[in-house]
């Protein structure tokens, strides 16, 4: 099992959201003989939530993951959730503002462009929502970085009309 797919998984669930962590964890039973003890103790959490949590947690503390890949893959399930409708612009925003609080030292993360954008956007809606900053421009950032990852260029978003 990979880390950064527990990194993933935990981080969803801790904001309530889900893309098909029990099918992920059924592969591992059906596929692992034995299986590792990280899956066996997945297994007996059942629905328990904050067992889970924990699980997934302690395997994540005991070795390194790739924190841009795991921000990576959060956004393209933010993108395909949002090309679904699943999720509303403002649900996602809501979302990745709680995956950003769940992640861990925010100093850290902010390293990382894909989690800096994704902690960054919910406040350029909010200037949107005021008239500080124009919808387009919020829509060209929040929509360049949910399709193709470009980080938010903050630059842009402040340009002065001439």
């Amino acid at each position: 099992m990979e880390r950064e797919d527990a990194v993933y998984h935990k981080l969803l669930i801790m904001s309530c959201l889900d893309d098909g962590y029990d099918e992920w964890l059924n592969r591992y039973l059906v596929a692992e003989d034995p299986l590792s003890d990280i899956v066996l103790e997945l297994a007996y959490c059942g629905s328990d939530t904050n067992k889970t949590i924990s699980v997934l947690h302690h395997f994540c503390a005991e070795g390194q993951y790739d924190m841009a890949a795991v921000g990576d893959r959060i956004r393209r399930f933010f993108c395909r959730t949002y090309d679904t409708k699943e999720l509303s612009k403002e649900e996602i925003l809501a979302a990745m503002q709680r995956i950003v609080a769940n992640a861990g030292n925010q100093n850290d993360l902010y390293c990382l462009p894909v989690w800096a954008s994704m902690d960054i956007l919910d406040d350029y809606y909010q200037l949107a929502k005021q008239g500080i900053i124009s919808w387009e421009r919020f829509d060209f950032a929040f929509f360049s970085y949910l399709n193709n990852g470009t980080p938010v260029d903050s630059d842009l978003i402040w340009i002065k009309r001439g």
